[in-house]
């Protein structure tokens, strides 16, 4: 991630990503709020699981998001 970037460029460079990963993998997501992590690290052990009514769940370590 380039720390350069403010918090709302990362958003828009993050939606451009997604809209790729939408194409490529037909997967598209309504998002309303977020998570947002103030150390940057933090994402590194991020892995996301999916519930059986097709949500997405961020897990960090022990902790759901």
């Amino acid at each position: 991630m380039n720390e350069k970037l403010n918090q709302e460029q990362r958003l828009e460079a993050f939606a451009k990503e997604l809209a790729e990963l939408t194409r490529k993998y037909g997967v598209a997501l309504s998002v309303t709020g977020g998570v947002i992590i103030d150390q940057p690290e933090a994402f590194e052990g991020i892995e996301y699981f999916t519930g059986n009514d097709g949500d997405l769940l961020p897990h960090i370590g022990d902790n759901w998001l």
